[in-house]
C-alpha cells in the first residue's frame, strides 16, 4: 500500500474509531417516551397467543413491535414469536417470520428445525432443560408443532417434563 491510500484509510478508521463511542451510547440517550409502553408490548404479545387477524393489524400498525419482548413474571421473557409457537399458532408464527421475527431455540423446535435441535442439545446438553416461556420445555414445543420424532428424541434423551413450573418465582 503506498503512503497516500494509508494516510486516507488511517484517517477513515481512526474517525470511526472516534465515533464509536457516540454511535453505541446514542440509543441510551433516546428519552424514554420514545420506548413501547408496557401495555403495548402486552396487547401484541397476548394477539400473538390467539388471533392471526389481531396480530396482523398490530404488526402493520407498529412493526417495531416485532421483537419486542414481555416480562409477565421476574425472568419470564416472551416475545410474540415466543407466545405463538407455544400455543401451537404456526399460522401466526409464519406471519411473524415473514417479518423478520427473531428465532429461539423453542420457536426452532415447534417450526421443524429437528436437525438443529439435536445438534444444539448433544453440543450443550443442558439445553435439554432449559425454560422456555412460562416454562414450557422443548418436548412441549416440539408435540406443539406436531413433530413426533422430535419428540420422541427429546424423551430418549431424558427430557420428560412439558412445563417447568414454579421456577419464575
Amino acid at each position: 500500500m503506498d503512503r497516500k491510500n494509508f494516510i486516507k484509510k488511517s484517517a477513515l478508521l481512526g474517525g470511526m474509531a472516534l465515533s464509536a463511542p457516540y454511535l453505541v451510547t446514542a440509543n441510551q440517550m433516546q428519552p424514554q417516551d420514545n420506548l413501547y409502553s408496557t401495555e403495548a408490548i402486552l396487547e401484541f404479545v397476548f394477539a400473538a397467543h390467539k388471533s392471526l387477524e389481531e396480530t396482523k393489524k398490530i404488526i402493520e400498525a407498529h412493526p417495531l413491535l416485532l421483537n419486542c419482548t414481555s416480562q409477565f413474571k421476574k425472568g419470564d421473557f416472551e416475545t410474540a414469536m415466543g407466545g405463538a409457537c407455544h400455543m401451537g399458532r404456526r399460522d401466526i408464527a409464519e406471519l411473524l417470520l415473514a417479518k423478520g421475527a427473531r428465532m429461539d431455540i423453542f420457536n426452532y423446535a415447534f417450526l421443524g428445525y429437528d436437525d438443529f435441535i439435536r445438534k444444539i442439545t448433544t453440543d450443550h446438553p443442558h439445553l435439554l432443560n432449559a425454560p422456555g416461556p412460562h416454562g414450557f420445555t422443548l418436548l412441549h414445543h416440539a408435540e406443539v408443532g406436531g413433530r413426533a420424532k422430535l419428540a420422541d428424541w427429546l424423551r430418549s434423551k431424558g427430557l420428560t417434563e412439558k412445563m417447568f413450573k414454579g421456577i419464575f418465582g
